[in-house]
């Protein structure tokens, strides 16, 4: 199983600006505020981030930005010349992490190819999710592209969308606007796909609506004769679903409130002395617990066998003792970043939160998950 590992991406020379001459030959784009980072990007680099953007559009790709940044008129002007492609990443349609190995061959590709220019930011793909940094992107933002004229870059190459962010008094903000450059004399020539507008899109839809509705009107007619019947039906099953919906809330309750005191009497057996026939009893339902053999039926007989155990066992062990408590995952949390809000250390209790909730890969877990997690 993978381990993560958080790497601070600054160095000694990405803390301060240095003496660099700004870009002549520039086009921009979008609406340039006087008050935000301006950012400059090579023409063949722009290019190059679209092709490879368009490359692959089942999952997210990612780039390490390079280049430099200056301090002209109290004004931060980012000039990215170079990427590197991290490689290496554990990437799904909607999420992009970099690994270790990732950040390895970066390293190695920055010292290799680009000694004297600095990281200045990422870049990655959202293929059909718009431009926008969710809360993971801003937690990789925040953690390891901090310094103020680091930048993200979102491309989104199914609707032909891309847009920068910026730090702004101390708040990640999107940017109206940049510049593509090159060198004096070069043209800059940048092709860009049409974008629908709004209202073409809703023709379209109208169009397609219609279509819809004729076709509905086609099995209306043939089918009217059995319409009332299929409505009762479907009132009836309307009926059954409610009933289901409401039993199955009723019993989310129940097992929720169990589970939770099956984790913290399980944490307390892990951690008293039993003896005799009860230790037998005890490995067995600790192995059933770890192989997820409880159902809603068994959860009050597990429930009671472990407090009547916990009980005996406590007489002979109270001493370093754990607590562990249920916590429900959040939009936008991830293990480590959980750990870090109550004080863990996450590598020492990774596999603990790992083997108590069932979990087997740390990267996969979903808003609504219940984890529990050893507080001392």
């Amino acid at each position: 199983m993978e381990k993560e590992f958080d790497i601070e991406v600054t160095s000694e020379n990405t803390a301060k600006s240095s003496n660099v001459q700004l870009p002549l030959n520039i086009l921009s784009f979008g609406e340039i505020e006087p008050d935000d980072v301006k950012v400059y990007i090579k023409q063949d680099v722009y290019k190059a981030l679209e092709k490879y953007a368009s490359s692959d559009t089942s999952k997210e790709l990612g780039t390490i930005l390079i280049g430099n940044y200056c301090e002209e008129l109290s004004k931060t002007h980012v000039i990215i010349s170079n990427y590197i492609e991290a490689k290496y990443t554990d990437a799904s349609a909607s999420t992009l992490t970099f690994t270790h190995e990732t950040w390895e061959y970066v390293h190695n590709q920055h010292e290799t190819l680009y000694p004297d220019q600095k990281i200045i930011g990422w870049q990655h793909t959202h293929p059909n999710y718009g431009i926008f940094l969710s809360n993971y992107d801003l937690f990789i933002q925040e953690n390891f592209f901090n310094l103020p004229a680091q930048i993200a870059y979102v491309i989104d190459p199914i609707q032909n969308l891309r847009g920068f962010f910026q730090w702004k008094n101390g708040k990640i903000e999107k940017l109206k606007g940049y510049y593509i450059y090159d060198e004096v004399g070069k043209p800059i020539k940048i092709e860009q796909k049409k974008i629908e507008k709004k209202s073409e899109k809703s023709s379209k839809s109208s169009k397609i609506l219609g279509v819809l509705l004729a076709l509905l009107l086609v099995a209306t007619v043939v089918l009217g004769v059995f319409t009332i019947n299929l409505n009762n039906k479907y009132n009836q099953h309307l009926k059954e679903l409610e009933a289901i919906s409401a039993q199955l809330e009723e019993k989310n309750q129940i097992i929720s409130t169990q589970e939770e005191n099956i984790g913290v009497l399980q944490s307390e057996l892990a951690n008293l002395v039993i003896e005799n026939d009860d230790a037998t009893t005890a490995q067995t339902l600790i192995a059933a617990i770890e192989n997820n053999e409880i159902s809603f039926d068994n959860q009050d007989e597990i429930l009671s066998l472990l407090k009547e155990l916990v009980n005996d066992a406590a007489s002979n062990d109270n001493q370093n003792e754990i607590k562990f408590i249920a916590y429900t995952i959040q939009p936008g949390d991830s293990l480590s970043k959980i750990c870090n809000k109550y004080q863990l250390n996450y590598s020492a209790v990774k596999d603990i939160i790992l083997t108590l909730s069932g979990i087997t890969n740390p990267n996969s877990i979903y808003v609504g998950q219940i984890i529990i997690l050893p507080v001392q």
